[in-house]
């Protein structure tokens, strides 16, 4: 197969299975909306089972759901029928992936949690299986056809079905209390957690501040114990009046008397934050403006300050 060929195949695999996902999006109605709600109001943990590839995906979407704070597991159901069904409680809703719906191995954990009166949330291609015929909710993919040669190896189900998976945790994510920080401390030690960082937390609350009567030898004085190179200029109501860098004070100095107001030499409209600005976003707002420190406010008034390098050790 030559080079053009290989990328041709490749192409129409993706546009295949991108179709696929099209005409997904456009089935969802009531029976999804059902499946939200309910796992919107779950008491228990979520448990996903599926046989082979199924299973693979069940493993991942369970693992979406834990990220995101509700408790999910993969229950294989070869080892549920060998002991392992005892994970299965009356307060846990199951969900269970199958492409035709009729595989064996699912049958008793299927009786099982019918027994128990358990809801059951199927993902399955077939509106007449066993799975379905037994489920509380059916979630149907639409006609497809698998993407290999022979249509038979599970590709195009399995990426619908990853996506169905997607979207059920992702629209129970929007009905609940769900934020960045949330996440975060869900992730703590992972890439994606660092880049949800926000300004609240490496923000320095022992802020450079002069009032608008100080002079500009008290502006020196501050900048120097603080050591941030500026200093923020308030005015009698704590607002923001100003800024002076050190980088003003350098171009001022051959001109000026250093006993006048530090207000003389202070720029009007600082560059200001509030303190739930991801830390990246920082970094890009002060390389922007060729600034290195950044005051992060509420309602005009400075509540925190963050340097240039302390944002990049964090990003």
């Amino acid at each position: 197969m030559n080079r053009s060929k290989i990328k041709k195949v490749g192409q129409e695999v993706i546009k295949l299975e991108s179709l696929a996902l099209t005409k997904l999006s456009k089935s969802l109605g009531n029976d999804f909306i059902k499946a939200v709600e309910l796992i919107s109001n779950l008491n228990g943990k979520i448990i996903i089972s599926g046989v082979g590839k199924s299973g693979n995906i069940a493993g991942k979407i369970a693992a979406s759901f834990t990220s995101t704070g509700i408790p999910a597991i993969y229950l294989n159901p070869v080892d549920a029928s060998h002991g392992d069904m005892g994970i299965v409680e009356k307060s846990d809703i199951l969900i269970i992936l199958s492409n035709s719906g009729e595989s064996n191995e699912l049958a008793d954990l299927i009786n099982f949690s019918k027994k128990k009166k358990i809801k059951i949330i199927s993902i399955t291609s077939i509106k007449k299986s066993l799975l379905s015929k037994n489920s509380d909710i059916n979630l149907i993919l639409p006609s497809h056809k698998e993407a290999d040669k022979l249509q038979t190896i599970p590709t195009t189900s399995t990426t619908m079905s990853l996506a169905l998976g997607d979207a059920l945790c992702c629209s129970v994510l929007s009905l609940r209390k769900f934020d960045k920080k949330s996440y975060i401390e869900l992730h703590p030690g992972g890439k994606i957690g660092k880049k949800l960082k926000t300004l609240n937390e490496i923000m320095d609350t022992d802020i450079p501040i002069i009032n608008t009567q100080s002079s500009i030898v008290d502006a020196v004085l501050i900048m120097t114990e603080k050591k941030y190179g500026c200093v923020v200029v308030l005015d009698n109501d704590k607002k923001i009046k100003g800024i002076i860098t050190d980088g003003d004070l350098r171009r001022s100095i051959s001109n000026i008397n250093m006993n006048k107001k530090a207000t003389n030499i202070m720029k009007s409209k600082p560059i200001v934050a509030t303190s739930d600005l991801l830390i990246s976003s920082a970094i890009v707002l002060m390389n922007k403006y060729s600034i290195t420190s950044l005051i992060v406010t509420r309602q005009n008034k400075p509540i925190g300050i963050v340097n240039l390098k302390k944002c990049l050790e964090n990003d």
